[in-house]
């Protein structure tokens, strides 16, 4: 399945991979090829992506992940690898998604 995961800077990371690892507002979660489409809104966490033997690993703070079964596209304010991230803007995001969750979980 292709993985796309894009920010509002551009695509940080689109291939074929095997599976997908995050975690999302209600717990940990994983994608396999051919899942059942889902969409779900993500904590700040971050994304383990099995390709071959490759593994990556990418910071992501919070977003929404989107599966149709042939592609996984997560769509969020920040990602990258821990060392690539600004921390201030990561952190930035990361408050501007805790804003946007407590507005919901109090309507």
């Amino acid at each position: 399945m292709k993985v796309k995961i894009v920010t509002p800077y551009g695509t940080v990371f689109d291939r074929e991979s095997d599976f997908v690892s995050f975690r999302t507002v209600e717990g940990a979660m994983g994608i396999l090829p051919r899942r059942a489409p889902i969409i779900t809104q993500l904590s700040v966490c971050d994304v383990k992506i099995k390709s071959g033997e490759e593994e990556f690993r990418l910071k992501v703070a919070g977003g929404f992940l989107v599966c149709d079964g042939k592609e996984v596209t997560i769509i969020t304010e920040e990602a990258g690898r821990e060392e690539d991230i600004s921390p201030d803007r990561f952190m930035e995001a990361r408050e501007r998604v805790e804003r946007v969750r407590k507005f919901f979980q109090s309507s």
